[in-house]
């Protein structure tokens, strides 16, 4: 079997998660951080009865706690 054909190996894959991982966690962590500015809002309204107010608050937020995590990342890389 040459070498341009041999099946990956485990360490193959073990190195491609490794390579993967940061990027696999910054989207949860994104994704997580709007969906708790949304559950907030949702929380809030439902509490109070102001729907959709607090919601769309909610929604303004978390894009915002987003934006600053994505700016955090690509001043980290600059370095």
């Amino acid at each position: 079997m040459s070498p341009e054909s041999k099946p990956p190996s485990d360490s193959d894959w073990s190195r491609a998660l490794r390579d993967a991982g940061p990027y696999l966690g910054l989207g949860l962590s994104l994704a997580v951080t709007l969906l708790i500015g949304l559950g907030v809002g949702y929380w809030i309204d439902s509490r109070f009865g102001t729907r959709p107010a607090f919601l769309l608050a909610g929604a303004v937020f978390g894009l915002i706690a987003v934006g600053y995590q994505l700016y955090k990342m690509a001043v980290a890389q600059k370095r």
